[in-house]
C-alpha cells in the first residue's frame, strides 16, 4: 500500500509537471503571437474569439464536458485517468495569464514557434509516458475507438485539422505556417519523450497472485501469457506473468499489479521489435474473444 502511494505521488508529481510546462508553453509563446493551436486548448480559443470569456475559462468548460462524455461512454475507471489533467490544465493556463509579462520572452515569431512546440511536446510526452491525460479532444478518438475500433492516431490528426481549420478563418497566413510548424515540433518531440529507451516493453512477474494479476492485466486491455517456471534455488514450481505493452503504459501497469501484490517481483525490460497480435496484427472482437 505505501509503495502504491508512492508511485501514485510520483505519477501526479510527473503529470503536474507536464502540465506546467505546457501551459506556460502556450502562454508565453503561442497566444502572444495567435500561433494556432490544436486539441482543446484550440477549441477554447476559437470559443474565446467568439465570446468574452478567457481562454482558459473557455477550455475549462470543453475538458469538463469531455469528462461527463467519457464517464458517461468509458465508464468511471477511465473517467478517473483524465479528470485530474482535464481540471488542472486550465487552472495552471489561468494562472500564466495573470503575468502577462511572459508573453514578451522573445521578439521573433519564429523562435517562440519553435520554444512552444518544444515545451509543449516535452509536456504532453511527460504526461502520456507516465500513464496520465490532459484531457481534451483525445477522449473522442478513444470513444469511437472503443465502440467502433477506428484508429486513434488519424482522427487525433483529423480533430486537430478542424480545430485549425476553424481558427484560420480569424488568422493571418503567417500564423497558419506558423500553428502547422508548431504541431510538428511537439508531435515530434512528443514522440522521442515517449520512444525514449524504446517504443514497447516486457513485463515478467513474479508472484503467488499471478491469477489476479493476469485477470487484472487483460480487464485492463494489456495482453498476457502464463509461463510454468522453476526455483532455481528451492526448486519449486512458480507461475511466471509475462506481458509486452507500449511504454506510455508501464507505470499504469506496474501501479495495477503493486495494487495487488506489493510484494511481486518483476523485471521490466525494452523490447526492440514486437511483432504479431496486437502490434503487427489488428486485434478484433472476435480474436480477443478467442484469447
Amino acid at each position: 500500500m505505501k509503495n502504491s502511494v508512492i508511485n501514485e505521488v510520483k505519477k501526479l508529481a510527473w503529470i503536474t509537471l507536464g502540465i506546467v510546462v505546457s501551459a506556460f508553453g502556450i502562454e508565453a509563446f503561442a497566444i502572444p503571437y495567435k500561433i494556432l493551436i490544436g486539441g482543446a486548448t484550440g477549441a477554447g480559443r476559437v470559443v474565446s474569439q467568439l465570446t468574452s470569456m478567457s481562454v482558459s475559462s473557455c477550455v475549462l468548460i470543453i475538458n469538463v464536458v469531455l469528462l461527463i462524455l467519457a464517464f458517461i461512454a468509458l465508464g468511471k475507471r477511465y473517467a478517473a485517468t483524465i479528470i485530474f489533467g482535464s481540471l488542472v490544465f486550465p487552472i495552471v493556463l489561468g494562472f500564466f495569464e495573470q503575468f502577462p509579462q511572459i508573453r514578451h520572452m522573445v521578439k521573433d515569431p519564429l523562435l517562440a514557434t519553435i520554444c512552444a512546440g518544444c515545451l509543449l511536446g516535452f509536456g504532453i510526452g511527460v504526461v502520456i509516458r507516465v500513464g496520465g491525460s490532459m484531457g481534451g479532444s483525445d477522449v473522442v478518438p478513444i470513444i469511437l475507438n472503443k465502440k467502433f475500433n477506428w484508429p486513434i492516431a488519424p482522427m487525433l490528426y483529423g480533430i486537430d485539422v478542424i480545430i485549425l481549420v476553424s481558427q484560420s478563418f480569424v488568422a493571418t497566413s503567417n500564423e497558419i505556417v506558423l500553428g502547422i510548424l508548431m504541431v510538428m515540433i511537439y508531435t515530434i518531440v512528443a514522440n522521442k519523450i515517449l520512444l525514449m529507451g524504446s517504443g514497447q516493453v516486457q513485463f515478467m512477474i513474479f508472484s503467488p497472485k499471478y491469477e489476479e494479476i493476469t485477470k487484472a492485466l487483460i480487464k485492463a486491455d494489456f495482453g498476457a501469457t502464463v509461463l510454468d517456471g522453476k526455483g532455481a534455488f528451492r526448486g519449486e514450481a512458480q507461475k511466471v506473468v509475462v506481458s509486452v505493452l507500449s511504454v506510455r503504459f508501464m507505470n499504469l501497469a506496474k501501479d495495477l499489479i503493486l495494487s495487488i501484490d506489493d510484494h511481486a517481483f518483476m523485471t521490466i525490460s525494452s523490447v526492440r521489435e514486437v511483432n504479431g497480435l496486437g502490434f503487427t496484427i489488428a486485434v478484433t472482437d472476435e480474436k480477443r474473444a478467442a484469447k
